[in-house]
C-alpha cells in the first residue's frame, strides 16, 4: 500500500545555513562554517491509534523512517528504518542520535549547501518486517536509483527535493507491506545556504508535533573563526561559559 503524505499529518519547513560566500576551499570568512551536525533528538508517540480494551493493553507496532540527502558527493547521507514492537501512548522512542555529520577538512573543497531531512513514523498492521531486508530491496529498486541519479543533475528547488523525499519514502512503504496508508507524523526539514544569516552558532532546536506524535531535531553549527573571535573578546567567567556552550 502506498503511503499518503498530502494530509494533516505532514509538515515541511526550511532554515538557512549561511548568508553568502563561495563554498569552495578553506574557510575564507566568518560567513562560512566549519562543522554541521543534525541530531534526531526526540520521537514521542502521543497517540498510537490503538484503543485500550481490557485485557488488551493497546500497544502498537511502529516503523521510524529517517532519510537525509545533501548536495555533497553521494547525496543519500542517511536512509534508516527501525521497527518498534510494543509502543504505548506517550512513549518516547530511544532514538537520540546523529543523522547527519559533516566536518571541514583540508581535503574537502565544498561545504554542504543543502541538507534535507525526512522523518516519518508509521504504524504497522502486521508483525514487523526485517528492516535490513527492506532497505536492501529499496536500494536495489530501479525507481529509487533513478530518483537518486536525478537529484542534483539539474537546477532544482526545495519543492522538487521534497517530492523526491516523498517518492523514496513511498518506495520504502511498498516493501514494508501492510502499514497504515497515512503515517502518524511526517516532517521534512530543509537546511539551505540561500538568503540566510548564520548568526546563531551552537545548538538550535526545531520541533514539530500533531495529535499523534512529536519530533525534535537539533542543528549544531560550528564556525571556528567566529568562535575564536568571540572568545578573544571575553575574559574570565564569561569566557568559561562560552567555551562550555560551544564544546
Amino acid at each position: 500500500m502506498a503511503m499518503l503524505f498530502n494530509n494533516e499529518n505532514f509538515f515541511t519547513d526550511s532554515y538557512s545555513l549561511a548568508r553568502k560566500g563561495k563554498r569552495m576551499g578553506d574557510i575564507p570568512t566568518s560567513d562560512e562554517i566549519s562543522g554541521i551536525e543534525v541530531r534526531l533528538s526526540k520521537v514521542l508517540i502521543k497517540n498510537n491509534g490503538t484503543p485500550k480494551i481490557p485485557p488488551f493493553p493497546g500497544l502498537a507496532k511502529m516503523y521510524l523512517l529517517v532519510l537525509v540527502i545533501s548536495d555533497l558527493e553521494d547525496p543519500v547521507k542517511n536512509l534508516d528504518l527501525k521497527g518498534f514492537a510494543k509502543v504505548d501512548d506517550n512513549e518516547e522512542l530511544p532514538v537520540d542520535r546523529s543523522i547527519f555529520y559533516w566536518k571541514k577538512s583540508k581535503e574537502e573543497n565544498k561545504n554542504p549547501g543543502q541538507i534535507h531531512v525526512l522523518v516519518s513514523v508509521v504504524k504497522s498492521k502486521e508483525d514487523l518486517r526485517n528492516v535490513g531486508n527492506v532497505l536492501t530491496k529499496v536500494k536495489s529498486d530501479s525507481s529509487y536509483n533513478s530518483l537518486i541519479s536525478d537529484l542534483f543533475s539539474s537546477a532544482n528547488q526545495v519543492k522538487n527535493i521534497t517530492d523526491t523525499l516523498f517518492n523514496i519514502a513511498s518506495i520504502v512503504g511498498k516493501y514494508l507491506g501492510n502499514v497504515k496508508d497515512k503515517p502518524l507524523l511526517t516532517w521534512v526539514q530543509s537546511f539551505t545556504d540561500i538568503n540566510g544569516d548564520l548568526d546563531r552558532l551552537g545548538k538550535i532546536s526545531f520541533e514539530k508535533e500533531n495529535k499523534n506524535a512529536e519530533f525534535k531535531l537539533t542543528l549544531i553549527i560550528r564556525d571556528k573563526e567566529r568562535e575564536r573571535k568571540a572568545l578573544n573578546s571575553l575574559t574570565g567567567e564569561e569566557k568559561e561559559i562560552i567555551e562550555l556552550d560551544i564544546h
